[in-house]
């Protein structure tokens, strides 16, 4: 397990399957603050003035953007540029660089630990979307389509070893748990404090297709409660997307037209509106600015929002540079610099918020379609990686903004990358929705066994239904040191 950087308290969230009393109360759960020693000793201890504007020697990419932006832009500021220590408070200190050894990535050859397959037919294509690490790296959360939820764990036997063989047998991947949820999931994401040694702060939230947001215990697989979003007409609509603010005690939702803002301790359907002009497609929060929400839309923009003002002033400040809609926002490490990547457009953008009159670096890949490509980056803020509808993983060191490492993995679209946090594991993820003709002799798809139909057997019934081989997988690779094979 890893100590969380962006707090040293760990939240134990609890919820009961019935919240109301008998005497028609809402019993509120709240939350329960625990301090290990060693984090009882580093409050005690006198702690270093942070400055604001200090990067962290420690991550060497923060050294390059920080010359590279000077370089691009020059030494004065634009005067459309707003500063954003002048509209939000500094709410913590700098992040304290983890303790240990610093993990390394891709250093030598990638090691296949594990893989995971999922059969698709005709009727139900099930292909998963994406792929999320849970914040402790003990557990992979996989949506599928109209399959649900699967959490697979990682391998025991790399919890105590610095490196693998080359000629490790792969492990079996299975489903610790499941659920089987129908229909689209939208969006979903881990509790910011999950520990697995702390039952209670283990769930994940998903969205999902005409439902309310669910909260899921990820040792059972139970539901712990929701938070329903309704609108004009008091119905329950779906959220779009959703994010935890860094202390986990809200949750923010993105809707239509507004933005939801629940608090983790109440269930039920209490908020908070933010009402904007466009749907919310992703959510992104700095850990130095608890007040302020960066969103991305369908319509190809970036926004960033200060909560605290009134929704009429509309957002801080708007960055475009993508033909489709934002599909993933991503900070890393320093609150300076975002990443945004959309949907049928090649380019992962990198924008420094102290002055985002253009982008600082445009990242190539290939994405031409609409589904979600996910991008990761590694815990030193050195490597960024992506998935590509071509199967490939594409890989650039940030130290050198250099041409991008391209590796073959899948033989369908690589949809989800995802970097686990205290180990160098890389979690991939393949497949997407295809268009067959269910009533052509011949398909460009592949099938499993014949596509003969039964005589008077309408084709939907029909006993031999085909199965295409449509590649539906996670694999897990190692991405750090190698121990060589012993002869």
């Amino acid at each position: 397990m890893c100590d969380v950087d962006e707090s040293m308290l760990n939240h134990n969230v609890s919820f009961s399957s019935t919240m109301v009393t008998s005497a028609g109360d809402i019993t509120v759960p709240k939350l329960s603050v625990t301090l290990s020693e060693a984090e009882i000793l580093k409050l005690r201890l006198p702690q270093p003035a942070s400055d604001g504007a200090s990067l962290d020697a420690s991550v060497p990419m923060e050294t390059s953007l920080e010359a590279r932006s000077a370089q691009e832009y020059g030494e004065e500021e634009s005067g459309r540029v707003i500063d954003i220590d002048e509209t939000v408070e500094r709410t913590s200190a700098d992040v304290q660089a983890p303790e240990g050894a610093p993990l390394e990535f891709f250093h030598g050859r990638l090691v296949e630990l594990g893989r995971r397959c999922w059969t698709s037919s005709v009727e139900a294509q099930h292909y998963t979307k994406g792929c999320y690490w849970s914040p402790d790296g003990t557990c992979l959360l996989v949506p599928i389509h109209l399959d649900g939820m699967h959490v697979m764990e990682l391998p025991a036997d790399l919890y105590s070893t610095p490196t693998v063989q080359q000629s490790r047998h792969l492990t079996k991947l299975q489903s610790a748990v499941h659920v089987p949820e129908g229909g689209t999931v939208y969006d979903c994401v881990w509790f910011p404090h999950m520990n697995s040694q702390q039952p209670d702060s283990c769930f994940w939230l998903a969205t999902r297709q005409h439902e309310p947001i669910h909260m899921w215990d990820a040792f059972d697989g139970s539901l712990r409660c929701s938070y329903s979003g309704y609108d004009a007409v008091d119905e329950v609509m779906a959220a779009i997307s959703l994010a935890f603010s860094h202390d986990g005690q809200k949750v923010y939702a993105g809707y239509k037209r507004c933005i939801k803002i629940f608090d983790t301790s109440r269930p039920g359907r209490l908020c908070d509106d933010y009402p904007v002009k466009f749907a919310i497609s992703c959510i992104a929060q700095n850990s130095e600015h608890s007040h302020t929400l960066t969103c991305g839309n369908w319509h190809g923009y970036v926004q960033h929002f200060d909560l605290r003002c009134s929704p009429k002033e509309g957002p801080l400040f708007t960055l475009g540079g993508h033909k489709g809609g934002i599909t993933q926002l991503r900070y890393a490490g320093n609150w300076c610099h975002l990443f945004s990547g959309a949907r049928k457009c090649g380019k992962i953008l990198q924008w420094d918020m102290r002055n985002y009159k253009k982008p600082l670096v445009e990242f190539q890949r290939h994405v031409d379609t609409n589904q979600r490509i996910q991008f990761d980056l590694t815990t030193d803020c050195r490597w960024l990686t992506s998935g590509d509808t071509r199967g490939v993983l594409n890989v650039w060191d940030l130290t050198g903004v250099g041409e991008a490492s391209v590796l073959p993995l899948h033989s369908d679209c690589c949809n989800g990358v995802g970097l686990n946090p205290v180990l160098p594991v890389l979690a991939t993820s393949s497949g997407q929705y295809h268009f067959t003709d269910q009533n052509a002799e011949t398909d460009n798809a592949t099938l499993n066994g014949s596509a003969t139909v039964v005589e008077g057997v309408p084709p939907e019934t029909s006993p031999h239904q085909p199965e295409m081989v449509y590649e539906n997988a996670v694999v897990l690779l190692w991405c750090g040191k190698v121990q060589l094979s012993e002869h």
